[in-house]
């Protein structure tokens, strides 16, 4: 079977496309024919060595996937068909090989219509989205939301989910004319250009110095003091990566100004929620299959890159050539 491995950590460059034998399938594990993989920043991350929990070396990248049940080991109890389509949120990775091995209770069970990739954009990233809003933000009707790289895999999912959470003004940051059309376009009422000095002044000036109720940011590093300027009192803030390369840090007066306006600064990391909420996490991704369904919620979905060209998929990521869900196109369905 063709995969990617990783034998050493450092840019694209590191993931290469080689033949090995087909896994076996262990009794109490399933064999999966994978269609696609989603590609997350995460993936990235590993192989640059970035990551915080990092996989033991040599690996095959792909924490999440769709695929057929090929095989079923003989003390695996779960309901599972052979044949089925399922999609797999994986730690362990594996979901850049035409074939990898499973936990059964990775399995999640998807809705027929959707196709793979529309599927993918809704794991990880659409999850993610979901909970920043609901559970880590407890966002409340009418409230503002400063959505920080509006124009990605969560970001342009943000930016519908807040207004179908019923959200008050959303604000979206996006570093090029082109894309800040396009985030106003998906329903953002007040693009903003990061690349400008001072961003926050312009967010202040519009909501009349109030500031912002909550502020989502996957970026980290010194942006951290420009948000906390337009964070509105009770407003939360909260950090879910550092695009950056560098995590966000607090000093004594913020951590001050925090506390005498009621303000909160939280993370959120969905590998958190899946070990200890399953049941959060199982109704998010049931609450937006729903709205894809009824045509409320349309994931942006960017480019399908074969499987030997993963290294050119994380290049391009990397270099800001990309807007929405990127995924590997592994296999077909039917197979």
């Amino acid at each position: 079977m063709k995969l990617i491995r990783v034998k050493t950590r450092g840019g694209p460059g590191v993931l290469t496309y080689q033949e090995e034998p087909r896994p076996d399938c262990a009794p109490d594990r399933i064999l999966l024919k994978v269609i696609a993989a989603g590609i997350n920043f995460a993936d990235i991350m590993q192989h640059q060595g970035t990551y915080p929990l990092q996989l033991p070396l040599p690996y095959t990248p792909g924490m999440e996937f769709v695929g057929i049940v090929e095989e079923i080991g003989a003390n695996v109890t779960t309901d599972v068909r052979l044949g089925e389509r399922v999609a797999v949120l994986s730690w362990e990775a594996g979901g850049y090989a035409e074939y990898t091995v499973i936990r059964p209770e990775q399995v999640l069970r998807i809705p027929d219509l959707l196709d793979a990739h529309t599927v993918l954009a809704l794991l990880f990233q659409g999850i993610s989205a979901y909970l920043l809003l609901d559970y880590a933000a407890k966002i409340r009707a009418g409230e503002s939301v400063l959505i920080h790289a509006a124009a990605g895999g969560v970001g342009n999912l943000l930016v519908q989910l807040a207004k179908l959470m019923n959200a008050g003004d959303v604000f979206g940051t996006a570093g090029t004319g082109a894309k800040r059309e396009m985030i106003r376009n998906w329903g953002v009422d007040y693009p903003i250009d990061y690349t400008e000095p001072n961003w926050h002044e312009k967010i202040l000036g519009i909501t009349g110095r109030k500031g912002i109720d909550i502020i989502l940011d996957p970026i980290g590093g010194s942006a951290i003091a420009q948000n906390l300027s337009c964070l509105a009192v009770e407003g939360r803030f909260v950090s879910y990566g550092w695009l950056s390369g560098d995590c966000p840090s607090l000093t004594a007066t913020q951590c001050q100004n925090l506390l005498f306006r009621n303000q909160s600064v939280s993370g959120f990391a969905i590998s958190a929620v899946m070990n200890h909420h399953p049941d959060i996490v199982e109704t998010a991704l049931t609450q937006l299959f729903t709205w894809v369904q009824m045509d409320k919620l349309k994931p942006i979905l960017g480019h399908a890159f074969p499987l030997e060209d993963a290294a050119q998929a994380h290049a391009a990521i990397l270099g800001r050539k990309t807007i929405g869900k990127v995924i590997l196109q592994v296999g077909r369905y039917p197979a």
